[in-house]
C-alpha cells in the first residue's frame, strides 16, 4: 500500500515534467503515460485492472465526464455553430467509413460473418474524447478546427453505442431494424442535449442561492454528475449531456435568457479560480486514466496485434482522404487539416464496447475484445507520434502539398479573398 501511494505521488510530478518534455520534444505525455501503464500491467504484472475492480471503471467514467465538461466550458457558441456542419459531415462519414473498412478486413482475414464484422467495425468507429481534448489543448489549435474535433469525439461515442447495441440485438434475433436504430440515435442525441441544456439553465437559476454557502467550488461538478447519471439512467448519452451542460455554463452571457434573470447572476458564473481548479482536476484525472488504459491493453497474440496494425494503417489512410474531401473551409489552415487527419485515436468507448460481444455469448467475442484493445493502443501510439511529425520539415511538406490551399490571384485581394497559405519554411526543424 505504501509503495502504491508513493507511485501515485511520483506520477503527478512526472506528468508535470512530461508537459515540459512535450514543449521541447513534441512527444505527447499521453503516450508515455500509456507506456507506463503497460509496464505496470501486461509487462511486469505489478498490478492489474482486476485489482481495482469496479473502482477502475468508475474512475475512467469520471475522467471522461469531467474532460468533456471542461471542453464544453471552453467552447464558444460562435465556433460551435460555425463548426457544426463540418463536424457532422466528418463524424457520420468517417464513422461509417471506419466500420466498413474494419468490417471488410475482419470478414476476409478473420472469416467472421458480415454482421459480426460490422459490429466490430462500429466498436472502432469513434474517436476518444479523453485523448483528443488534452492533445488539442497542448497543440494550441485554432478554435474552429479544435471545436470540430471536440464535437466529433463526443458525437461518435453516441454513434458507437447505439449501433453496437442495436446490431448485437439484431445478431441475436437475426432481424435488423433500421427504424429502431435511427430512433434510438435521434432520441439519444436530442434528449441528451435537451437534458444538458435544461440542467444548465436550472443550475444558473440556483447559482445565487448556492453561492451563499461556503466551500462551493465543487458543487458544479456534483450537479454535473447528477446530470450525467440521469442521462445514462434514461438511456441517453451522458457524454453529450455533460458537454451541453458545460457549453451552457461557458456561454450563459450569449444565450438569450430573460434580462432580469441575467442581471441576477453573479459576475463570472465560473470564476477564474474555479476554471484553474477544474483544469488541475482534468490534469490529475488524465494522468491516471491513461495509466489505467495502458494497464488494460492485452498482448496475448502477435497475430491479433498484426491485424490491429493493419486496421489502424488502413483507417489512417482513409482519414487522410476523408479530411481532404470533407474539410474544405478556406479559413482552416493546412496544418490544422493535417492535425484533423491524424486525430483518430480510439479510447474508453471502444474499450468498454469491446467486451459486449463476449457478454452476449458470441464465440468470437474474446478475439474481438483483444483486437479492439490493440487497436486502441496502436491508434493512440500512431496519433501521438504523427502529430509532432506533422510539424517537422519533411512530413510538413507532404501535408502542405496534400492540403495545398487554392491559389488566389492578386486581383482576388481586392474582393476580400484570403490569399494562399505559404509552404513550410525550409528552415523548419
Amino acid at each position: 500500500m505504501e509503495i502504491t501511494i508513493i507511485c501515485i505521488g511520483l506520477l503527478y510530478f512526472l506528468s508535470h515534467y512530461l508537459t515540459v518534455v512535450y514543449q521541447k520534444t513534441r512527444i505527447p505525455d499521453v503516450l508515455i503515460l500509456i507506456i507506463i501503464g503497460i509496464l505496470i500491467g501486461p509487462v511486469f504484472h505489478l498490478a492489474s485492472v482486476e485489482d481495482l475492480g469496479v473502482l477502475g471503471q468508475l474512475f475512467t467514467s469520471l475522467a471522461l465526464i469531467i474532460i468533456l465538461f471542461e471542453g464544453g466550458l471552453n467552447m464558444e457558441l460562435a465556433n460551435i455553430w460555425g463548426s457544426m456542419r463540418t463536424a457532422a459531415k466528418l463524424t457520420v462519414s468517417f464513422f461509417f467509413i471506419t466500420a466498413i473498412i474494419a468490417g471488410v478486413l475482419l470478414h476476409f482475414v478473420m472469416h467472421y460473418s458480415w454482421l459480426l464484422s460490422f459490429i466490430a467495425g462500429f466498436i472502432m468507429g469513434g474517436t476518444s474524447s479523453a485523448v483528443v481534448l488534452p492533445m488539442i489543448s497542448l497543440l494550441h489549435m485554432n478554435k474552429k478546427p479544435g471545436t470540430i474535433l471536440v464535437l466529433e469525439s463526443a458525437l461518435t461515442d453516441v454513434l458507437c453505442i447505439v449501433f453496437v447495441i442495436s446490431f448485437l440485438g439484431s445478431y441475436s434475433t437475426g432481424i435488423v431494424e433500421p427504424g429502431k436504430i435511427i430512433g434510438s440515435l435521434i432520441s439519444s442525441l436530442v434528449l441528451a442535449s435537451a437534458l444538458g441544456v435544461g440542467a444548465g439553465y436550472i443550475w444558473l437559476r440556483l447559482m445565487n442561492w448556492i453561492k451563499t454557502f461556503p466551500n462551493t467550488q465543487f458543487t458544479t461538478f456534483a450537479f454535473m454528475f447528477i446530470v450525467y447519471g440521469l442521462a445514462e439512467y434514461f438511456g441517453f448519452s451522458g457524454a453529450i449531456s455533460a458537454l451541453a451542460f458545460g457549453i451552457v455554463l461557458g456561454n450563459y452571457s450569449k444565450i438569450p435568457l430573460p434580462m432580469k434573470f441575467k442581471d441576477q447572476l453573479p459576475d463570472g458564473i465560473i470564476t477564474e479560480l474555479e476554471r484553474k481548479l477544474y483544469s488541475e482536476i482534468v490534469f490529475l484525472l488524465k494522468i491516471y486514466f491513461f495509466v489505467y488504459l495502458g494497464m488494460s491493453i492485452p498482448f496475448e497474440s502477435s497475430r491479433f496485434f498484426i491485424i490491429a496494425m493493419m486496421l489502424v494503417g488502413v483507417i489512417y489512410i482513409a482519414r487522410l482522404l476523408a479530411t481532404r474531401l470533407l474539410v474544405r473551409e478556406q479559413d482552416i489552415t493546412w496544418e490544422d487539416k493535417s492535425i484533423i487527419s491524424a486525430m483518430v485515436p480510439k479510447g474508453l468507448a471502444a474499450a468498454v464496447l469491446a467486451g459486449l460481444p463476449l457478454h452476449y455469448g458470441i464465440p468470437e467475442g474474446a478475439e474481438i475484445q483483444i483486437i479492439v484493445y490493440n487497436v486502441v493502443f496502436i491508434s493512440i501510439l500512431v496519433t501521438s507520434i504523427l502529430i509532432p511529425l506533422i510539424r517537422t520539415h519533411f512530413i510538413s511538406r507532404f501535408y502542405f502539398m496534400f492540403f495545398k490551399p487554392r491559389v488566389i490571384p492578386i486581383i482576388g485581394k481586392e474582393k476580400g479573398e484570403k490569399p494562399a497559405e505559404e509552404a513550410p519554411s525550409t528552415t523548419d526543424n
